[in-house]
């Protein structure tokens, strides 16, 4: 069982110390924790690419996660790449798009999932932004930005089908 994003709300360090200590979860190398405005959950993390893209020279990254409650609402700031392009990252704020909120819920993190998916998700990111920046091409099914169409992104490979449907969330 994941831990919840209300344990991570009520004591932000617990849940750093738990992502690096207990949680079966590759990368974390630090975590720490504390309270912010209005009962924000702060997480800074340190997480190490996949043992192979560390030989690619893919770098350690550091996030701080920031935890809106109820715990609906998150927001992951890089904090170690100042100089590096994005291709999905909001301007206002200057926070990672982890996700395209109108698509199926099959297909995005959310709150009772818990704080290791919403890490892997994090971490699995910032591994594909640095793919971009060296092949300028997003090496997996992408979303647009700005496309002001009020309804789900179009699946268009059979992969992301499949998992759509071995994914599906029963409401």
């Amino acid at each position: 069982m994941a831990y919840s994003v209300t344990e991570a709300l009520i004591d932000p360090a617990k849940a750093a110390e738990y992502l690096l200590r207990h949680a079966d979860l590759y990368g974390v190398a630090e975590a720490t924790g504390r309270s912010g405005w209005r009962g924000a959950a702060l997480l800074e993390l340190t997480l190490m690419p996949l043992p192979a893209l560390a030989r690619d020279g893919y770098p350690t990254e550091r996030v701080r996660l920031v935890i809106i409650p109820p715990g609906d609402h998150i927001h992951v700031y890089p904090r170690s790449s100042s100089r590096r392009r994005f291709k999905h990252r909001n301007t206002q704020p200057a926070d990672l798009c982890l996700q395209y909120n109108r698509d199926d819920p099959a297909l995005r993190w959310l709150p009772e999932d818990g704080l290791e998916p919403l890490i892997t998700l994090i971490h699995r990111h910032l591994m594909l932004e640095e793919a971009w920046r060296r092949t300028n091409v997003w090496p997996c099914e992408d979303a647009p930005h700005g496309d002001g169409y009020a309804k789900p992104h179009r699946i268009r490979t059979p992969q992301m089908r499949r998992e759509q449907h071995r994914w599906v969330r029963r409401c």
